[in-house]
């Protein structure tokens, strides 16, 4: 149980910080500049409430900054992780390699079977 809710808080973490997700905590201000518009107009609807504060960079009121997805300081920001290479050296090193000993053959090996399939044309 303490695995999952750790798993839960830190994916909720992670989306909070690195999505506009976090712009949903906003929706309450949403709602309550949408009851002050409707206490002021009167029969203006959710979809005009909308398009006047989202359609037009028009500011109204000092409120509209603080609606959802209106603030471009919470702009998204993707996080990277540079993780540093290791330099490797290689060192040139000389082979000295000392013979004692040369083998090779003195006549050249051909099997008895195959010198008898292996034959120049005849005549």
């Amino acid at each position: 149980m303490l695995k999952k809710l750790l798993a839960i808080s830190l994916v909720l973490l992670y989306i909070n910080s690195n999505t506009e997700l976090h712009e949903i905590l906003r929706l309450p201000v949403l709602i309550e500049h949408f009851s002050e518009h409707k206490k002021l107009v009167g029969d203006i609807s959710l979809w005009e409430f909308l398009v006047m504060h989202y359609n037009t960079n028009d500011s109204h009121d000092a409120d509209d900054s603080r609606l959802p997805f209106k603030d471009p300081g919470h702009s998204f920001t993707a996080s990277t992780l540079a993780i540093p290479i290791p330099k490797i050296v290689l060192n040139e090193t000389e082979l000295i390699v000392k013979v004692s000993h040369v083998f090779c053959y003195d006549k050249t090996f051909i099997s008895s079977h195959l010198s008898k399939i292996f034959q120049p044309p005849k005549a």
